[in-house]
Formats: structure tokens, C-alpha cells, sequence
């Protein structure tokens, strides 16, 4: 049934009759509550950008030859924080008894949260420092991301789940590029202007949605926590769901796949193409991020539409998945930088078709609706622990043959078996089709 009035509890004491298939608990939602979802979605697409170009940027500055090591240990540690708070996250909203509403209150912790996360990076002076920004931001993005998914279930039919999906998944690919390009035209205003620019940018977008939200409201307490509900927090029984089990493991396998991409892109460039110079290295990294976009939008509509329209994600996130492959294959075998932005644009494509159909397939895989917000915070893991076991993956594979970890070709093999683990993963989801 569909809320008709904010006030209303969100899940009534049992029992609940069961939604209708295409209905959602959220209320009808303004036109501006559109434009500010896909903001949000735009503004830690930015926020990605930044962390790509201004993090390895100013490690490389710092110590070129321990820039990789340093950042896999910047990521993995942030990845570490993240991947234990934003399930939690998940829970709390579930149960929030807050005027806010159940959603809102963390949209806005979390842009607060990154915005100081930004400021610590702007004035980092080592490591430790420039560490502690980085696990505030991700974690301040880790709430605003639970919040966004968690919408999907919230305020979303099913009908237009794939092309919301699209939608969602062009805005933050569009925000990479803008946050990418962004941080790399303002490295000349230095550390500062470098993470303050396009992170205050970021923030100031994704509060919109925490104005424009037309939020659920609990006005009955939650039940009590026992030690099982605090255990599932963080899991659900994959012999009880399957289906939730394998959509996961896809997720986790084709995020681990692009992670090791993008969390090095700026380091391969400068490694294969024997570039040192900052300016250069962004703008390759720029023309490669905007290869990945144009074919991301194109094949991300293109599926979206498809999906939607004949009710299938499988196939769609099959070919997402090799077509990815695919790309990362011809990134490697050349050493030219022609080709290596053609294979980057192949990736995107197949990206891009992935996204068409991931969250639609994960939201109809989630065992219930009343525990939407948990149960995303749990799909959030799937993307949040290849940003800890990625940098620990690509510190050691990297330095296979290369003491300063330079071997990146082992890296993008390596992304190729996970693109193809995700491919075979998701045709074991028996209940979406």
C-alpha cells in the first residue's frame, strides 16, 4: 500500500498485508525530489572523481616510489571504516524515530561528515593526516550511498527500476568525469583548492535530496535488537536466500573488477606511458574517463529501456560483465594510449549495460521490504569490500616482477577473472529473470 500521508508509520504492527508487486511504501514524490536524487547520485560520482585524481596526485608528490603502496593503504584502511559503518548505518535508519524521517537525518550526517573529511585533506601535511580525511569522507559518502540505494525501495516501482537504475548509474559516471576533470584544472590552486573545490561542489549537490525527500516516517518503536538481529546486520544466510546470495557475490565481483581500475588509473597512466607530469597525466586520465562516460550513457539507456520492457536483468548484467571483460583485455595489449582509451570506452560500455539492470536485480532479490534499509546496507558491502581487498590485491600483485609496484597488466588480468566471476555468479539467480 502507498503511504499517503508522511505521518503514517512505515511498517504498522503485524500483520501487514503484503505489497502489491509493483507498489512502494514511500509517498508520491515532487518533480524536484527527481532532479535532486539524481543530483546526489551526480555528486558522489564527483566525489569518486576527486579521490581518483587528488589522493594519488599528492602521494605521488610526496613519494613517488611508495605512492602505490601508500595508497592501497589509504584505501584499504578507509575501505575498512566504511565497510563497518554503513550497515550499521543501514539498521538505524531502518528503526529512526526521527521528525526527519527515517532517510534524511543521513543524508545529512553524511554530507556534513565529508565535508570535514575534506577540509582535514586540504590542510594534510603526511600520511596519517591525509589517512584520517580520506576515512571521513568515505564515510561520510557511505551514509549518503546507503541513503540513495535504500530510495530504490522506498520510492521506486519496479516498472522503472532498470531505467531509473540507468539513470542513476549515467549521473555518477558523469560525475567522475566532472569531478576527474575538475580536480585536475584546480591542481594549480594547490593541496587546498585540489579537494575543496569539487568536494564542496559534491556536498552542496547532495544536500538537496535532504531537502527535497518527502521522507517515511516510524511513529511505532522499532522491536528490540536481540543478538540475531545485530548479527544480521552485517548478514544474511545464503542457504536461506540464494538468490540475494548470488545477486551479491556479482555485485561484489564486477565493483572489484572497475575498483581495480579506477582506484589506479592515475598511477597506470604515469607507469605504462612514462608520464610525470601531473597536468598530463590528468588530462589522460580525463579523455579516458570521458571515453568510459559517452559509451556508459549510451549502453546504460539503451539496456535500461530493454530491461524494463521485457523484465529480464540477467542477460543484460551477463553481457555488462564480458563486454567489460573484454574491454580491460584490449586496455592491456597494446602499449598505446590509442588503444588503451579505446579498451577503457569497451569497459564503459559494458559498465554501462552492468548498471542498466544491477540495482533493479538487487532490489528484487532483498528478502523484504521492511527491512530495506538493512538489507542495502548489506548489498552496500558488496561495493564497500572490494575498497579494502582491491588495494590489498593490488599491492601485492603489482609487484610481481616490479619492487615498486609497478606491474599494473597483473592488475587489469586480474580485473578480467573477477568481470568473468560476476558474469557466472549472476545466472545462478534463479527468482528474477
Amino acid at each position: 500500500m502507498m503511504s499517503t500521508h508522511a505521518v503514517d508509520p512505515v511498517f504498522p504492527s503485524p500483520p501487514v498485508p503484503p505489497l502489491a508487486e509493483d507498489a512502494i511504501p514511500g509517498e508520491r514524490q515532487s518533480w524536484w525530489f527527481w532532479v535532486a536524487f539524481a543530483l546526489t547520485w551526480f555528486a558522489t560520482g564527483i566525489a569518486q572523481g576527486v579521490a581518483g585524481v587528488a589522493v594519488p596526485q599528492l602521494l605521488k608528490e610526496w613519494d613517488p616510489e611508495q605512492a602505490t603502496g601508500n595508497l592501497s593503504i589509504v584505501l584499504t584502511v578507509g575501505g575498512a571504516a566504511i565497510l563497518i559503518t554503513t550497515p550499521i548505518f543501514g539498521r538505524l535508519s531502518d528503526r529512526s524515530m526521527s521528525r526527519l524521517g527515517i532517510r534524511r537525518p543521513w543524508i545529512l550526517y553524511g554530507v556534513l561528515v565529508a565535508a570535514a573529511g575534506y577540509v582535514v585533506q586540504a590542510f594534510a601535511r603526511d600520511l596519517l593526516m591525509l589517512g584520517a580525511g580520506v576515512i571521513l569522507v568515505l564515510i561520510g559518502w557511505g551514509a549518503v550511498s546507503m541513503t540513495v540505494h535504500t530510495l530504490f525501495a522506498d520510492q521506486i516501482r519496479r516498472r522503472i527500476r532498470a531505467i531509473m537504475s540507468a539513470v542513476t548509474g549515467a549521473a555518477t559516471t558523469l560525475g567522475i568525469l566532472g569531478g576527474v576533470a575538475l580536480a585536475g584544472n584546480v591542481a594549480g590552486a594547490g593541496q587546498a583548492g585540489m579537494f575543496l573545490i569539487p568536494g564542496g561542489l559534491s556536498v552542496l549537490l547532495a544536500i538537496t535530496l535532504f531537502f527535497s525527500l518527502r521522507d517515511l516516517h516510524r511513529t511505532q518503536p522499532a522491536p528490540p535488537l536481540d543478538w540475531r538481529a545485530v548479527r544480521e546486520t552485517f548478514w544474511l544466510s545464503p542457504r536461506r536466500y540464494p538468490d540475494f546470495a548470488w545477486a551479491w557475490t556479482c555485485r561484489f565481483f564486477m565493483t572489484a573488477s572497475i575498483v581495480s581500475v579506477t582506484s589506479y588509473l592515475y598511477l597506470t597512466i604515469s607507469s605504462r606511458f612514462g608520464i610525470d607530469d601531473p597536468a598530463e597525466i590528468a588530462g589522460i586520465q580525463t579523455q579516458a574517463t570521458a571515453a568510459f562516460t559517452v559509451m556508459n550513457l549510451v549502453m546504460a539507456f539503451v539496456f535500461g529501456v530493454v530491461s524494463d520492457r521485457t523484465g529480464r536483468r540477467k542477460p543484460t548484467v551477463v553481457i555488462g560483465a564480458l563486454t567489460s571483460a573484454a574491454g580491460l583485455v584490449f586496455a592491456v595489449a597494446f602499449g598505446d594510449i590509442a588503444f588503451f582509451l579505446i579498451g577503457i570506452a569497451i569497459v564503459g560500455a559494458g559498465q554501462g549495460a552492468y548498471i542498466a539492470a544491477d540495482v533493479a536485480l538487487m532490489t528484487e532479490c532483498l528478502p523484504s521490504t521492511e527491512d530495506a534499509g538493512k538489507d542495502l546496507g548489506i548489498v552496500a558491502l558488496a561495493y564497500l569490500l572490494p575498497g579494502i581487498l582491491v588495494p590489498v590485491f593490488g599491492f601485492f600483485v603489482t609487484r610481481i616482477d616490479s619492487p615498486t609496484g609497478e606491474n599494473f597488466v597483473a592488475l587489469y588480468v586480474g580485473a578480467v577473472v573477477m568481470a568473468l566471476l560476476a558474469a557466472f555468479a549472476v545466472t545462478r539467480v534463479k527468482a528474477v529473470r
